[in-house]
């Protein structure tokens, strides 16, 4: 274990790291473009080739708390010189938590040979405010790897929801009335924070998976929808959330990690 390859892994919430986490872990073990690769990754070998970590010990992901305190920590300043003005720049939103990722990332000894970033978009599409302006600013040696949520994080568990029996579909129907759309083909439309309003996505999880145990990563059918579900479905049903990008990052950018390493 203490040859596995350590993966800093800074995210919004618990949804955002564990979707994280469990596609990457599924993604190698499915579809890394070599045979060995993909034998390495059974769940009986993992754990000895990759460790998921946060910036505090024994967490094996960071929250933005942990950020800020590290960031408060090592007097690492949010503000710098953008080196394409001259101009000094503070970035904001998703690009200020790239930014802090990257640079607390180069605080641990040794730095950590990949950098997972997750958490949604709430629906925001101005690039400055999106997590590559943040690495771009931070300007750090470090691979990064980006599960960018568009716009929430229940987007990518309802895309990956098939009904399997009469009750399920039947409440799939009720939702689709209620939006005047699919959501599980259509994710990226589900919103956050709307009051009363049917596009809220955790509202929607909830008329879905109620039944079945809740919205939590504790509920088997839940987990479903990234666990079991075909990568294939997830890659066409996420094309327009930031799913497919994740999973396609994962077979570029973090198979080339590994063979490299």
């Amino acid at each position: 274990m203490s040859d596995a390859r350590r993966w800093l892994l800074c995210a919004e919430d618990s949804l955002s790291a564990t979707l994280a986490r469990d596609l990457c872990d599924r993604v190698l073990r499915e579809r890394a473009r070599f045979d060995w690769l993909r034998a390495l990754w059974d769940p009986s070998l993992v754990d000895t080739q990759r460790r998921w970590v946060g910036l505090d010990a024994h967490f094996d992901w960071a929250d933005r708390g942990a950020l800020d305190r590290r960031c408060d920590a090592r007097s690492i300043p949010i503000a710098v010189r953008d080196a394409s003005t001259g101009r000094r720049v503070a970035p904001h939103a998703k690009a200020a938590m790239a930014f802090k990722s990257a640079r607390a990332a180069m605080t641990m000894e040794p730095p950590p040979d990949l950098l997972f970033i997750a958490a949604d978009t709430d629906g925001e599409s101005d690039p400055k405010l999106l997590f590559a302006e943040g690495l771009r600013l931070a300007d750090e040696p470090v691979t990064a790897v980006c599960a960018e949520i568009h716009r929430e994080s229940e987007a990518w568990v309802i895309a990956g929801f098939v009904a399997q029996n009469a009750a399920e579909r039947a409440a799939l129907a009720r939702v689709c009335d209620a939006l005047g759309f699919d959501p599980t083909l259509e994710s990226e439309r589900l919103m956050s924070d709307v009051h009363r309003d049917a596009r809220d996505a955790k509202r929607v999880a909830k008329a879905l998976f109620e039944a079945s145990g809740g919205i939590t990563a504790r509920n088997p059918r839940f987990a479903a929808c990234w666990t079991e579900t075909p990568l294939s479905l997830l890659e066409a049903r996420g094309e327009r959330s930031g799913l497919a990008r994740y999973l396609r990052a994962i077979e570029t950018t973090v198979v080339d990690s590994i063979v490299a390493g």
